[in-house]
């Protein structure tokens, strides 16, 4: 995946190259350590060498418009906010808009902005260079090093890289790094005029700014390149394993690793290679025939060697290495690079019965989501620290999901490491706005599907590059296909698209796609199709023998978090204004999205038509609600078709899927049991629906049995009609065989009291680099302790201390985001604050009249930097054991 993968563990060194940064002061202020293993023997230490990345993403200063002469070394920018990259500049005005159904800007800003970063470097040895790579922008930059222009970034997606050896001063003077921001959707490409056609709010929110990470790299005249090949047109490592013996724990392994000779002069130049696991020990090495390569030269150089008591990386299973790559020129180490990658043998298959995707010989049934690459959170925008990122792959896997499909453009690569860390297949587009382009728009996606592969072929999580989002022709989707032979064809994975269907059935030649990303609801209409067992019928009659089907954004429908059900106050259910699509509360949408799950599901698994067997995966849309754009018209200020919304706190129809994807017994009660009681209130009678994956359910009210279901509907309802509310427990056991095998309890609550802040953080706190977070949650509850599930009222806070305050969000409430006050929803909401440069404590205190406040105090941590620069990375949350 590239020299600065996180993980989770201790690396075997701080790997951030010796000599002239070390001797500058520059020293790695902490690395968090979250496994402690005892090990057979001492960790690995890779030998030192030039090679080194540095954290470049501290102290920026940002104005939000247009100056003139802001490139220029002398501009006075003393006055401009200090920030820290990531940066969303327009994170304070999303959420905000009501969404309508031809998406729209959302009243975000779209415009141009300046960031300028100030930083000084020790003297280099002679013949090191230095590298900048900014891992993406939204959407374009015009990049400035000492007043001179040395970069133009414009793709908006894939990360760039810039040679800077030349252009900055090393001898201790100030280097001035300005970028001017350009995110308006109207921008088009300067040498052709063309607009970028993914650079569209609708399928893209418009997040601007320096929004992904910022690194400096440093290496020797003599080095391994990094995997940027947008602005450096260099392909950096390649690892990948042949001859896979599952059986045996066995696989052949070859690393690839472009080198180029800087030195001046001619060198005999030797590749080996370094296997370490997850306890830091050595499990294999090898080394490849050293390479005689003239100055200037680029060359792949080859070490290949087997890998024996192999783990293999699969969902059930999200095994990942470290692998050191060593130049070595006449015994002397050159350089030293790391990649953090994992091994597994993929097949895919079509064929009814047969067919599907295959991991290290088994059949893996994918199941998962749809999720814009943007990843947003409301209040802080696309722009977030590392662990946040973690925060949402771990939500995802405890759904029991194994598979994300990110939509229309290249993910952010934080977040693809998080998928490979937490077991998450994923698809990997290009770029693109729902439909097949045409001159040099097609040229700029296949320009963009080329950086990413080079980028992120080492992600064993990621197995299919997606084409294009929609239907592409044979032609392009051949030119893909050679970009996979050209700079992936060893990774074990395939191309194809959604919807894409580019040989006729009639044609029995070879496939070209390696896969079918399908739609259901869609194209079922298209295909003139009848109902459930049509659809998969004409899918299976048109595709069954050339590749898997796996389908790629099911269930369109949407649903704020707010609102219960019909019986719920202060809503009581959803009043449809004139110009809402849906209509659903939180227990309906649950029950709607079961219904879609389980046409899909019993057609996918029919032994009474083996034409069906061959699906894959499915991916309901979204994962999160989202600032894109509106399949309604909506009284909401985001779409939210989520499982979670815009804060990652989760709808009832979350813990649905993670009944239905669970393959152990699973149950959860939809609602709640806190209905209105009391000789005024009117007498609550409903259907109680237990959502649970076993053969029967048996319901209990007070400790007395309101009946025994048998009899599911969509697979996995068991309704439980006509109970009448009282005060107490409800509680629902499901049972296999006569044998208890899970259950839940819900209890009334009663009137609320309380206010309760809890702070959710880093594994090791908040650390005061500028672009940390930290999440509050804020409940109300009763006397006992217990949150109260109808509370929907205004909560006020105040922030003090170090910190800038971001708030949350009311998803029906327009401007709601970064404010000093919030609704609960369900009694729960969520609101952030993001870190300063400045250490200290932090007061957070939350009040509403007639309740007990709340107050929490958290740390903001110094983070060592020097200069403008840091080895301080930041943290992750453990990888899951």
């Amino acid at each position: 995946m590239g020299v600065r993968v996180s993980t989770s563990k201790v690396s075997r060194r701080d790997f951030l190259g010796a000599g002239a940064f070390a001797a500058a002061g520059l020293h790695q202020a902490f690395r968090p350590a979250y496994r402690i293993f005892a090990a057979a023997s001492a960790p690995y230490n890779p030998p030192q060498s030039p090679h080194a990345t540095l954290n470049f993403n501290l102290d920026w200063k940002f104005f939000h418009d247009d100056v003139l002469g802001a490139e220029a070394p002398a501009f006075d920018d003393s006055k401009w906010a200090t920030i820290s990259t990531p940066h969303t500049f327009n994170d304070v005005d999303s959420f905000r808009t009501i969404i309508s159904h031809s998406g729209g800007d959302r009243g975000t800003y779209k415009g141009l902005s300046w960031y300028r970063k100030h930083f000084k470097l020790p003297a280099s040895q002679p013949g090191h260079r230095l590298f900048l790579e900014f891992e993406g922008m939204r959407q374009a930059g015009d990049i400035f090093l000492n007043g001179k222009q040395i970069g133009l970034y414009e793709n908006g997606i894939t990360a760039y890289g810039l040679d800077i050896t030349d252009a900055v001063f090393n001898d201790g003077r100030d280097n001035v790094l300005a970028v001017k921001v350009d995110n308006r959707t109207t921008y088009t490409e300067r040498a052709t005029g063309t607009t970028f056609e993914w650079n569209a709010n609708d399928f893209n929110p418009d997040f601007g700014g320096i929004n992904r990470r910022v690194w400096l790299h440093t290496t020797g005249s003599i080095h391994q390149t990094l995997p940027l090949y947008y602005g450096l047109e260099s392909q950096g490592i390649y690892i990948h394993g042949a001859n896979y013996d599952i059986a045996k724990k066995t696989v052949d392994l070859t690393v690839e690793a472009e080198v180029h000779n800087g030195s001046g002069d001619r060198a005999t130049v030797g590749l080996s290679t370094v296997i370490v696991d997850d306890h830091g020990q050595v499990c294999a090495q090898f080394e490849g025939d050293p390479v005689d390569m003239v100055d200037g030269e680029k060359s792949v150089l080859i070490s290949e060697g087997a890998l024996k008591q192999a783990r293999f990386w699969h969902p059930d299973s999200p095994y990942l290495y470290e692998v050191y790559t060593i130049l070595k020129v006449d015994g002397k180490v050159v350089d030293v690079d790391r990649t953090v990658t994992g091994f597994r043998k993929t097949a895919f298959k079509g064929g009814a019965g047969t067919g599907g995707v295959f991991l290290n010989d088994k059949f893996t049934y994918l199941k998962g989501y749809a999720q814009r690459s943007s990843n947003e959170w409301a209040g802080l925008g696309q722009a977030y620290p590392d662990w946040m990122h973690d925060y949402t792959a771990k939500l995802i896997r405890e759904s029991h999901a194994n598979y994300i499909r990110w939509m229309h453009i290249s993910p952010q690569r934080v977040d693809a490491d998080a998928m490979a860390r937490y077991g998450i297949v994923q698809v990997c587009p290009a770029g693109d706005k729902e439909r097949d382009a045409t001159g040099r728009q097609w040229d700029q996606r296949l320009e963009v599907m080329r950086d990413t592969m080079i980028y992120c072929r080492n992600n064993p999580s990621i197995l299919f590059w997606e084409a294009g989002n929609t239907v592409i022709t044979v032609e392009h989707m051949q030119q893909m296909i050679a970009l996979q032979q050209q700079w992936d064809p060893a990774g074990g994975r395939v191309v194809g698209a959604r919807g894409n269907d580019n040989i006729p059935a009639n044609q029995a030649i070879t496939p070209i796609a390696g896969y079918f990303g399908v739609m259901i609801g869609q194209d079922a209409k298209t295909d003139a199709l009848t109902g459930p067992s049509d659809m998969f019928r004409g899918y299976s009659a048109n595709r069954r023998d050339r590749a898997p089907l796996i389908e790629t954004e099911d269930f369109r429908d949407e649903s704020a978090r707010r609102f219960w059900d019909d019986d719920s106050p202060p809503y009581f259910g959803f009043k449809k204004g004139p110009n809402d699509t849906y209509q659903y509360t939180s227990e309906s949408f649950a029950l709607a999205g079961i219904a879609r799950y389980w046409d899909y599901w019993q057609n996918r698994i029919s032994n009474t038509d083996p034409a069906h067997s061959k699906w894959s995966g499915y991916a309901s849309i979204y994962f999160s609600d989202s600032n894109a754009d509106g399949r309604q018209d909506s009284s909401e200020v985001a779409r939210v078709s989520g499982k979670v919304d815009a804060v990652r706190l989760p709808k009832e129809i979350y813990f649905v899927h993670r009944v239905m994807q669970n393959e152990l017994p699973d149950i959860h009660i939809l609602g709640h049991w806190s209905y209105p009681s009391g000789p005024d209130a009117k007498k609550t009678v409903k259907t109680i629906n237990v959502v649970a994956n076993t053969i029967s359910v048996e319901l209990f009210v007070n400790g007395k049995s309101h009946g025994v279901n048998t009899k599911p509907t969509n697979g996995y309802v068991f309704a439980f009609p006509d109970v009448e509310f009282a005060p107490g427990t409800l509680r629902a056991v499901a049972r296999n065989g006569g044998k208890s095998v899970a259950e839940e309890e819900l209890t009334t609550s009663g009137p609320p009291t309380q206010i309760k802040l809890t702070p959710i953080t880093a594994p090791h706190g908040l650390w005061a680099d500028g672009a940390d977070v930290a999440l509050f949650d804020v409940e109300v509850l009763d006397a006992k302790g217990k949150r109260c599930p109808t509370d929907d009222a205004r909560i006020d806070f105040t922030c003090t201390g170090p910190a800038i305050w971001r708030g949350g969000y009311n998803s029906g409430k327009v401007n709601s985001t970064n404010n000093l006050y919030l609704n609960t929803e369900l009694g729960i909401n969520r609101v952030a604050i993001r870190s300063t440069l400045t250490p200290g404590t932090i007061t957070i205190a939350a009040i509403r009249d007639g309740l007990k406040p709340a107050q929490v105090q958290i740390t903001a941590k110094p983070v060592t930097f020097s200069n403008g620069l840091t080895t301080w990375m930041p943290e992750r949350l453990p990888t899951p054991s």
